[in-house]
């Protein structure tokens, strides 16, 4: 039974979804600013608490009504927006790439170091939720096919920024040498950032990454 004040929380966001239903039948993933502002907030809100949340206890032992309840709004609320735990999650780690920054400018060596820069200072900071909610995703992954399959193609569309980098430098001859395998080369340049903060104490230090990319591109 929810009380009076979550009660009176879930109808006004939910007002405010019923506003919103007019301008997102066209919704798409990354058109959340068309949405009506005191909804996007509301979505936002829910979405930072499904960080926290999941990183406080794992994904295993997150809830609709655990996430609803760190946000301070009703359960009807979530569910106005999001079918289940996954979707939210979803939701969430998407608001979270939309944060990162991809330069347009410069040699491919400095993208490539830019990038891998604040990858290195997201894994490195082992006290944000955002971090943490790798491990959890990775556990959660081990023993939900679902997850597992999310978990897969959220990362793979996420190293396509670095592969796509490294292609580009491929062909121009930026990096030698040419028809050199992108994935590959992606892959050494991250790979000792996951190691750290997945297997030992210590996260790859930032300072630490334009001398990957000095020895992976050579």
């Amino acid at each position: 039974m929810t009380s009076d004040a979550d009660d009176m929380i879930a109808d006004d966001v939910i007002a405010d979804a019923v506003i919103a239903d007019e301008v997102i039948a066209d919704e798409v993933a990354g058109a959340l600013p068309s949405i009506d502002p005191r909804v996007a907030r509301s979505r936002r809100l829910i979405c930072a608490a499904t960080i926290d949340e999941m990183a406080e206890v794992g994904y295993g032992a997150m809830t609709i009504e655990s996430v609803a309840k760190r946000a301070g709004v009703g359960k009807a609320t979530v569910y106005r927006h999001w079918d289940g735990k996954l979707a939210l999650v979803e939701s969430a780690l998407e608001l979270l790439r939309a944060d990162a920054v991809v330069p347009e400018e410069g040699t491919v060596r400095e993208r490539l170091i830019s990038v891998v820069t604040s990858l290195a200072a997201h894994l490195a900071d082992t006290d944000a939720a955002g971090s943490a909610c790798l491990p959890a995703l990775v556990s959660a992954a081990q023993y939900d096919d679902s997850v597992r399959d999310f978990h897969h193609s959220f990362s793979a569309e996420r190293h396509q920024v670095l592969i796509d980098l490294v292609d580009e430098g491929l062909a121009s001859g930026e990096i030698a040498p040419s028809g050199g395998d992108a994935r590959l080369i992606a892959d050494l340049l991250v790979g000792p950032l996951f190691f750290r903060r997945m297997l030992t104490a210590e996260p790859f230090p930032v300072e630490g990454v334009e001398g990957i990319v000095d020895v992976v591109l050579g």
